[in-house]
């Protein structure tokens, strides 16, 4: 934990990056399509998430080595000793943890609840910036952002419903929580690591830990059909090497609260991608929901210029 505390923030970060900007957008677009691939897989979830590491780590693995030889780095078998090992290890049992209390709320608590108490990561993310590495925050991106959290209510349905607080859903607020400090460790290694090695060290660690979850959680664990490889394959290229990988690239270079805002688009995304891919009409609190959060990304978009 003195890793995090400890690090050496930038002076300022830029007021526009259209590289980080670019990253995080196409980020969140890869995250997007994981719910709508995990369905078509035939392993139990905390296995497709294991696979999902797992083949993601060959591709991290040579971006790394190509990153660190442009940049002039040390060799790769220097990984274990560079700066920021500790705060990258601490992103990969974030990781693992988010996805066991994901997985494990899902069956005791309503999809409304799972997904925006889930959804609220981002904004932990952006109050532990402010607490623990003293990040300013714009006015104009606070607003955009409580705008977004309104449009993931509603796009989730947790307005009509209403939020309890029973198991599942602290189970859930406890993948929100996971999440936020696997943002803001990768935020802090990411001052002295680059993109694809701090990806590639949180990864690593992440698989680990996930074994563990699958021998507790049981069930399917080995892809059944081609198909079922084929998902688990996709999983680790698109959500998490693009996915993870750009979301590296977008945190090191952008403000907390705009990573935040991009990353609440997610669920929007899920669902405009679902109703292409699966014929699912879009409701009209996902429309709603969607306009909001879109709105804030855009407002965001501009208050960076």
């Amino acid at each position: 934990m003195s890793d995090i505390a400890s690090a050496p923030r930038p002076a300022s970060l830029p007021a526009l990056d259209s590289v980080g900007l670019g990253a995080m957008i196409a980020s969140v677009l890869a995250i997007a399509w994981s719910p709508i691939l995990i369905r078509f897989a035939d392993v139990a979830p905390a296995a497709a998430a294991f696979w999902r590491l797992v083949f993601s780590l060959p591709v991290l693995f040579v971006w790394a080595e190509a990153e660190r030889r442009r940049a002039g780095r040390g060799s790769m078998a220097s990984l274990v000793t560079r700066p920021g090992l500790v705060a990258a290890s601490l992103a990969g049992v974030a990781f693992a943890a988010d996805l066991a209390f994901y997985h494990a709320a899902l069956p005791l608590t309503s999809v409304a609840n799972a997904s925006f108490i889930s959804n609220l990561a981002p904004v932990a993310s952006v109050v532990a910036g402010f607490v623990l590495l003293r990040d300013r925050i714009r006015p104009a991106v606070l607003g955009a952002l409580a705008i977004a959290l309104v449009g993931v209510a509603i796009t989730s349905g947790a307005h009509r419903t209403g939020l309890t607080m029973g198991r599942g859903d602290l189970l859930a607020l406890g993948a929100a929580l996971a999440y936020a400090f696997y943002l803001v460790a990768l935020r802090v290694a990411r001052n002295t690591r680059l993109a694809a090695d701090a990806s590639l060290v949180s990864t690593v660690v992440a698989s680990i830990g996930l074994i563990a979850i699958v021998l507790v959680e049981g069930g399917t664990f080995l892809p059944q059909s081609p198909q079922g490889w084929a998902v688990v394959i996709g999983l680790g290229l698109i959500c998490q090497v693009l996915g993870q990988g750009l979301s590296a690239v977008g945190i090191g270079r952008l403000p907390a609260g705009v990573v935040a805002i991009i990353l609440l688009s997610h669920p929007v995304l899920s669902a405009i991608i679902a109703y292409f891919v699966f014929g699912e009409a879009l409701s009209l609190d996902q429309l709603v929901g969607g306009v909001l959060i879109l709105a804030a990304v855009m407002m965001t978009r501009i208050n960076m210029k």
